[in-house]
């Protein structure tokens, strides 16, 4: 095994991503050294990258969505193998805090996070615990599998956790791009009559490719109007708010119908107000989301293998090429998921 590898840090808030060469991670006990094959790029990563999630140091191997091959297995790892390839499940949680015993180990008050506390798939080789892993068949190719860890299954927990979509439901995914288009595939498999808003128009094309019934580019048109014009005035039971802002909040309030329930996924915005009475009344509900469970990401992994869901992948970049897809993902010109890939 080679003994220098290459990664990518962040070494100071609000900077570009440095690429170095460091030595290869041993795995310590319970730990296995992974090769990495892809890692997604994310909005939570420009979040990371410019400080503004508290507990990210400055130093941190960023990545959050990552998939590899197991390269070494740490002091006493059974069950697994040299050469068998995986999904990441980035939530290494404690198991005995009251969220881990009530099922919500993703929420575990004493979680660490590859890519946000511990170091992350910006790197030819990571170490992770066996919690982590889940595994995946070897004919899916990683650098693009990857994205399941998060596009895939935050969506898949909002829809089916969160939202509860059932078959009839009308959904509204607001926000066209890189999770939207994972949404649009779940949501249909579920039987929802699905609905998808966005300002480019080649992202709304690429979520009517996979299926959206009803695609609006509020650009042109007027979300509010449209909606409620091919719902027959009743409104959405479940909208999807990938944008996150006290204005989407506002706008899509309005369009929930009663009993609806809104899920925000997006979180751009620090605070976001309602109308008292529309909101009781009318008993709307508002839900947040946060990332998956380990449950609902083997569920998605099951649904890949199936061809059920295809990761939609826009574009494939090099390490060295991070600050570039980043700045592809800041300034909004990414049609769906780009993929940092160490594939061969």
């Amino acid at each position: 095994m080679q003994k220098m590898m290459k990664v990518g840090v962040l070494k100071k808030f609000g900077e570009p991503i440095v690429i170095e060469e460091r030595p290869v991670p041993t795995p310590g006990p319970g730990e296995v050294l992974i090769k990495t094959v892809g890692c997604g790029l994310c909005g939570s990563d420009l979040h990371i990258r410019d400080g503004k999630i508290p507990t990210v140091p400055e130093g941190l191997i960023p990545g959050h969505e990552p998939a590899g091959i197991i390269a070494e297995l740490g002091e006493g790892v059974t069950g697994w193998e040299v050469g068998q390839h995986v999904i990441i499940s980035i939530d290494i949680t404690c198991g005995t805090c009251d969220l881990c015993r009530k099922g919500a180990a993703h929420l575990c008050r004493n979680r660490v996070r590859i890519g946000f506390e511990r170091n992350g798939g910006y790197e030819e080789y990571f170490t992770v615990p066996t919690m982590c892993l889940i595994p995946i068949r070897e004919d899916i190719p990683l650098d693009e599998a990857c994205i399941v860890t998060d596009a895939v299954a935050t969506m898949h927990h909002a829809i089916v956790d969160r939202g509860q979509v059932k078959a009839g439901d009308r959904v509204l995914i607001y926000g066209a791009g890189a999770l939207g288009i994972q949404g649009v595939q779940i949501a249909k498999y579920l039987g929802a009559e699905v609905f998808v808003s966005g300002r480019t128009q080649a992202k709304l094309d690429a979520c009517a490719q996979f299926g959206a019934d009803h695609c609006i580019n509020t650009r042109e048109q007027n979300l509010q109007e449209e909606l409620m014009r091919l719902s027959n005035g009743e409104g959405m039971d479940v909208i999807l708010d990938l944008v996150g802002v006290e204005d989407s909040v506002k706008e899509l309030m309005k369009v929930l119908r009663p009993a609806g329930v809104l899920v925000e996924i997006g979180y751009s915005g620090e605070e976001f107000p309602v109308n008292y009475m529309d909101f009781v009344v009318k008993e709307k509900a508002v839900l947040g989301i946060r990332g998956t469970t380990k449950a609902g990401l083997r569920e998605c992994i099951r649904l890949l293998e199936e061809g059920v869901v295809t990761p939609y992948i826009y574009k494939k970049y090099r390490l060295e090429d991070v600050n570039e897809a980043l700045k592809s993902l800041e300034e909004f010109t990414s049609i769906g998921r780009s993929v940092i890939s160490f594939a061969d």
